[in-house]
């Protein structure tokens, strides 16, 4: 007698819909939790970091809302809704929601999670019962079940809610609460790390302020004992000035960055400062100077190193002026530095010095012209002059008679 097969098993299609709405609703959740990741990554401010994390929440279905709200400290507790995002957004419209425990307003989820510190699921907003001042509202926005889950600003206490509503009932499980909850702990440590960028910034932009105060300070400075130099050589009035200028026009021509541009126009501004040791009779004698009073007149560069060279500028000023009647092969003074041993900054204030000079009026002679002086530096380019520094102020000629009108004014 043969034996009887025991006969399979019957499956449970119910057991196999189970598992496919618990796997969709996971994926679901994970498709949200990574939009809204990238989110947070990106994030340049809060609004945006809390915009973009409730934006990316509700591009996946059947999630229709979103929201965050802070817990505020006033005498109602209000959660403040401070971005929402979704078709649903505007059920989050005008919601008044507190997370005191005394009022039917503090027991929903958004209430019960900040004040207990643990996320508050909601199934089916239908008949939950602590979901009762807001049911009919929800029902007509097509909202059917919602988890809240609390964020942190560092501290042990909740500042605020996560919410994310959908539009069935069940839409979260054990699986999807946790990715949630995660969200939501990013959200908490954006809003931290955003909160010392905003602090630094501050902190920045003060110092910066500060910096560029002293700065114009500085500057003004400078300023002032220039004119006072012109007060005891009315004839040469505005030359530092015009100096300054142009060397900064050449600067800029060569490409010097703005902060280096600023240490050669202060150095410029102040170049023959060491003339205040120097006679007036000599600095406004109509007729050329003999050698002993050249001599005198060229001990200025010393004199004016010695002046600039204990105070702290976070440029090389004094030597800048101690250099400016240097040339490259030599035969400038005090030192007689050539090429590579003199500063770059030197070199464009000897450039800039020799045009105005010469295209200026002086007590012994009257003024030579730009045309003239142009001629002169192409003459020394390369040989006492860097050919670099004169072709950029060839340019400059060249490109609306810059150096023309700085003369000129």
């Amino acid at each position: 007698m043969a034996l009887l097969e025991k006969p399979p098993a019957e499956s449970n299609d119910n057991d196999h819909v189970d598992r496919r709405s618990e796997l969709e609703k996971l994926n679901w959740a994970l498709l949200a939790h990574n939009k809204a990741a990238t989110e947070l990554a990106r994030a340049e401010d809060k609004a945006s970091l809390l915009s973009g994390v409730c934006k990316s929440i509700v591009s996946q279905k059947p999630y229709e809302l979103a929201w965050v709200g802070l817990a505020e400290q006033d005498e109602a507790k209000t959660v403040r809704i401070v971005a929402s995002e979704g078709a649903a957004r505007e059920y989050a419209t005008g919601l008044n929601v507190s997370w005191s425990a005394d009022t039917p307003l503090g027991k929903g989820p958004a209430g019960t999670c900040i004040r207990t510190g643990i996320s508050s699921l909601f199934p089916d907003i239908t008949i939950d019962s602590g979901f009762a001042p807001w049911r009919q509202r929800a029902i007509d926005y097509g909202l059917k079940s919602v988890v809240a889950c609390p964020f942190y600003d560092g501290s042990t206490t909740p500042v605020g809610a996560m919410l994310v509503y959908a539009s069935v009932p069940n839409a979260f499980g054990e699986m999807e609460l946790h990715l949630f909850e995660s969200l939501a702990k990013e959200i908490g440590a954006g809003l931290r790390s955003l909160e010392k960028q905003e602090r630094l910034d501050k902190e920045v932009a003060a110092r910066e302020e500060a910096q560029q105060r002293l700065a114009d300070a500085l500057r003004a400075t400078i300023e002032a004992v220039s004119k006072t130099m012109e007060w005891r050589d009315p004839y040469t009035a505005g030359h530092q000035k015009h100096v300054a200028l142009i060397a900064a026009e050449i600067a800029k021509k060569l490409g010097w960055l703005p902060e280096r541009i600023e240490g050669l126009y202060l150095a410029a501004m102040v170049h023959d400062i060491g003339k205040v040791a120097v006679p007036s009779d000599l600095l406004t004698k109509p007729t050329r100077l003999t050698k002993l009073e050249m001599q005198l007149v060229q001990e200025h560069v010393e004199t004016g190193y010695q002046i600039l060279k204990d105070i702290p500028f976070p440029w090389p000023i004094a030597e800048m002026v101690y250099q400016h009647h240097e040339r490259l092969d030599g035969s400038g003074y005090p030192r007689k530095l050539t090429s590579e041993a003199i500063l770059d900054e030197a070199k464009i204030l000897a450039v800039a010095d020799t045009l105005e000079a010469m295209a200026s009026h002086r007590p012994y002679r009257p003024a030579l012209g730009l045309d003239l002086a142009l001629k002169e530096i192409r003459a020394e380019a390369g040989i006492q002059l860097d050919k670099a520094i004169v072709d950029a102020a060839f340019a400059l000629h060249d490109d609306g008679d810059v150096l023309q009108k700085i003369i000129s004014s």
